[in-house]
């Protein structure tokens, strides 16, 4: 089965953050690279313009009287001290009288760019004293444009630091919240996936969408825990019912089948354990009598008034028809067995009143001890004998294996 590869959410944030700083880095260069231009473009002109004027009017006089050891030393100083490359001063014929050039001659590759960008055409100016006596031509230099710049790019790269910093903690601290939020979703998801605690509830959280999906898991957890109470019922009903007699809602011979092999499989309780089978006396003759279903009331009274005399340790079964069978635990004298087989027998002193008539029936009891059987199968065996052995007893009870008999005890 292909399966496509997985990510994780701190991996997505990392990515999501890379771009969105790259993005951020794109669109300031590209605004400070394009204002930048503007802007630089005209403020090299601009100042460009205010040395030309400047320098025409201070080498006006110069000119005028040809002293060129002042035309020269104004030039120098101009050149030297400003963001000029090169001077040249023409007459008004257009002959060159004097020149400057900056002492510096080789400029760096920044430099020379923004020279081609920007000062490529020198810059004229006329020079006047009542009619044009020259014309001045102007390089300009980017240098001190450069150390601007240089200046602006450190700041912007600063700021871009900063803010990749202030965004990478923006992004953790974000993650480290909606891990926090979603830490009790899969705690409790966890929980219900192994425990099967469908009782639990998402608890509400601090972002709207995450509560939102709680809500929604919540119904669902409700809409489970409802289906799985009631296949519990069910399964409880199926597992009573597979169990239990349908008529009396005692056990059945089938759980009875099992209940005795799982105490025969113990022998510390194997040793003080008693089985009793009970068989009703002329059932026969009470259906033919009254009826069947009168004969299915003494069947459902006999249990009745069996679970009212003993204890709740004890373990009540209807194997078949009129039959039924007991376990007594804790057995540990023949003297107790006799108490128990006494108050059972009480039982069927009084009768039942079905339809406003009195019904009497009666039953017998036979009793054999766990510890004298080698099997379940010989446990019932010697139990059944010991029944019919008290069917053909006055008394009507019979103790298998016993020295004592019915007789001895009275």
């Amino acid at each position: 089965m292909n399966t496509s590869p997985k990510t994780s959410l701190r991996s997505i944030f990392r990515k999501s953050q890379f771009i969105a700083f790259l993005i951020m880095l794109s669109i300031c260069l590209l605004m400070f690279i394009s204002i930048s231009t503007f802007i630089m473009k005209s403020y090299v002109q601009q100042n460009i313009n205010l040395l030309g004027n400047t320098l025409s009017e201070h080498i006006q006089p110069a000119l005028v009287f040809r002293d060129e050891a002042t035309l020269k030393q104004v030039l120098n100083e101009y050149t030297q001290t400003h963001s000029i490359k090169t001077i040249y001063v023409f007459d008004n014929k257009n002959n060159l009288i004097e020149s400057s050039t900056k002492s510096k001659v080789d400029f760096s590759f920044f430099e020379n760019l923004l020279n081609e960008w920007f000062l490529k055409q020198p810059s004229n100016f006329i020079i006047y004293h009542q009619e044009k006596i020259g014309v001045i031509q102007i390089y300009g230099s980017s240098e001190s444009t450069l150390h601007f710049l240089f200046t602006i790019f450190f700041a912007i790269f600063t700021c871009m630091t900063a803010m990749l910093i202030t965004l990478w903690l923006s992004t953790r601290i974000t993650y480290r919240f909606i891990m926090q939020s979603i830490y009790p979703l899969t705690h409790i998801a966890q929980l219900v996936s192994k425990q099967k605690a469908y009782n639990l509830r998402f608890p509400d959280n601090k972002i709207h969408e995450f509560n939102n999906l709680n809500h929604v898991f919540n119904e669902l957890l409700s809409e489970i825990q409802s289906w799985h109470n009631q296949l519990q019922n069910e399964n409880y009903l199926l597992s009573y019912q597979t169990k239990h007699d349908p008529l009396t809602s005692l056990a059945n011979k089938s759980y009875f089948y099992q209940f005795l092999i799982n105490i025969f499989n113990q022998p510390s309780e194997k040793t003080s354990t008693v089985l009793l089978f009970i068989d009703n006396n002329d059932f026969k003759s009470i259906n033919d009598k009254y009826g069947h279903l009168a004969g299915d009331n003494i069947l459902i009274e006999m249990g009745i008034r069996f679970e009212l005399a003993l204890t709740n340790d004890c373990f009540i079964a209807r194997l078949s028809g009129d039959e039924f069978a007991i376990i007594l635990p804790n057995i540990t004298s023949q003297q107790s067995l006799h108490e128990y087989i006494k108050i059972l027998m009480a039982t069927q002193n009084m009768p039942l009143i079905f339809k406003e008539q009195e019904i009497f029936f009666s039953f017998s009891i036979g009793a054999a001890y766990f510890r004298h059987a080698s099997s379940p199968d010989d446990l019932i065996t010697q139990a059944d004998q010991a029944m019919y052995k008290a069917k053909n007893s006055p008394e009507h009870w019979f103790i298998h294996h016993s020295p004592y008999r019915p007789n001895d005890h009275e």
